[in-house]
């Protein structure tokens, strides 16, 4: 058998001995006193009941006494650290036998030895080497007592029993054997594709990692988190020397490595047509991205949500498609309103075959200290404990907060106000902001 099959064992047989002698100890206490109370005015004739349920008690204390120190003691052989079962087991079949010496009625002793194999197959796991053996020392010391008495019925009966114990300790023992196995090739699994994860998140991370150059006419601030490793969340910037021509923030549907992968491939595809097409209305440009995204990711069936700028100056063109609608702030009057909030300028998500393509474009322009900013869902989706969705209302207030504060600060105090909300629950979804400011 392997040998971390049996520290497993061993580990749950602890756990489950704790469980069985609290009850047992319980159970010995309580029939103590239920005995001095209904037996007071004449003890002596049934004090083998008293020595009986105290040993219930005694062989508790003993077994946790023992299971305590085997659980301090992991360097211990694995046979010595199986001492509390055994002893358990041992114990609970003593007490069974005892009674046949003392009841008048054997069926007593049957019951009581019956239900200790049970309790032994069903709560602990027991090598059938040791159970078998051990049944069969009690079972025969059993029917000697029960021949005396000239009980065959009985004896018969202790013997089935044995025969049906045995083959359960077998069953028992294959199965849980079989489960180890199992369990064993899961976790290994798990690892193996939790490795994979961690890899891709760091390939992603190292493939989406750039220098952007110190820009004279804009400032950039970003955060991007990712739900579980691989973030399905693409942000990028397009820079001329030290212009900012663009900014791209796209959202890829699903999650894990699919649309991490999927943010790795049609990054370039933005990066190139943006360029190449520079001159061509940006909402051709998103025609032609997204015709080459579905081309390239063949039968991938994630597609994309986002928002594509493209700057001139003062000028922004912007071709949202699909996407939450950014937020502006206009520093002259001082107010922060969503851009598009009516969806007039929404258009069809990327990548998507069995929808027919349509994108248009709308225009505004930024002047000295406006802002835009560009999240992905997983922002105003983020929930609390009771399942409220923090919203565009507390967005809206949280970002109207943010920008009255240096530039450095805005995005941390974004995120502080959403942790307040959510209470730094666990959220189900990516979660990325970029900032431009106009300098």
């Amino acid at each position: 058998m392997p040998k971390d099959l049996k520290k497993g064992i061993i580990a749950k047989n602890l756990h489950r001995l704790a469980q069985l002698e609290q009850i047992l100890f319980t159970f010995g206490i309580i029939m103590c006193i239920v005995t001095t109370i209904r037996y007071h005015s004449n003890p002596k004739e049934h004090i083998f009941d008293f020595i009986y349920y105290t040993g219930y008690i005694l062989s508790s204390i003993l077994v946790l006494l023992v299971a305590i120190q085997s659980t301090h003691h992991p360097e211990w052989p694995i046979w010595r650290r199986n001492q509390p079962t055994y002893l358990a087991i041992f114990f609970l079949l003593l007490l069974s036998v005892s009674l046949l010496f003392y009841s008048t009625t054997p069926l007593s002793s049957y019951t009581v030895y019956v239900n200790v194999c049970i309790i032994a197959i069903v709560m602990l796991a027991v090598e059938p080497l040791f159970f078998i053996i051990l049944l069969s020392a009690f079972t025969i010391v059993i029917c000697f007592a029960l021949y005396s008495v000239g009980s065959f019925t009985m004896i018969l009966n202790t013997c089935l029993t044995t025969v049906i114990m045995s083959i359960l300790s077998l069953f028992k023992w294959n199965s849980l054997i079989k489960e180890f196995t199992l369990e064993k090739v899961r976790n290994s699994h798990i690892e193996t594709i939790e490795k994979e994860i961690e890899l891709a998140a760091f390939v992603q991370e190292s493939f989406s990692k750039r220098k952007i150059p110190d820009l004279i006419n804009y400032d950039i601030s970003y955060y991007s988190k990712a739900m579980a490793g691989v973030s399905g969340d693409m942000y990028d910037f397009y820079t001329q020397g030290t212009l900012l021509k663009g900014v791209g923030i796209f959202d890829v549907s699903g999650h894990g490595i699919s649309s991490g992968l999927v943010t790795m491939l049609v990054r370039n595809i933005f990066q190139q047509e943006f360029h190449q097409n520079y001159n061509k209305p940006l909402s051709q440009v998103m025609e032609i991205i997204d015709k080459r995204i579905k081309n390239e990711k063949s039968n991938i069936e994630n597609y994309l949500t986002g928002i594509l700028l493209r700057i001139n100056e003062n000028q922004i063109e912007i071709v949202n498609a699909g996407h939450p609608s950014p937020i502006l702030y206009r520093k002259a009057n001082n107010e922060c309103l969503f851009f598009d909030s009516e969806r007039k300028y929404s258009s069809s998500v990327v990548g998507l075959n069995s929808i027919e393509p349509f994108f248009q474009e709308a225009k505004f322009e930024m002047e000295f200290g406006d802002e835009i900013i560009l999240f992905t869902d997983g922002v105003k989706e983020a929930m609390n404990s009771e399942h409220d969705e923090y919203g565009n209302t507390r967005l809206l207030t949280s970002v109207k907060n943010a920008v009255q504060k240096p530039f450095e600060n805005q995005i941390h105090l974004m995120l502080s106000d959403m942790g307040m909300f959510t209470e730094n629950a666990s959220q189900s979804d990516d979660i990325t902001i970029v900032i431009i400011r106009k300098v």
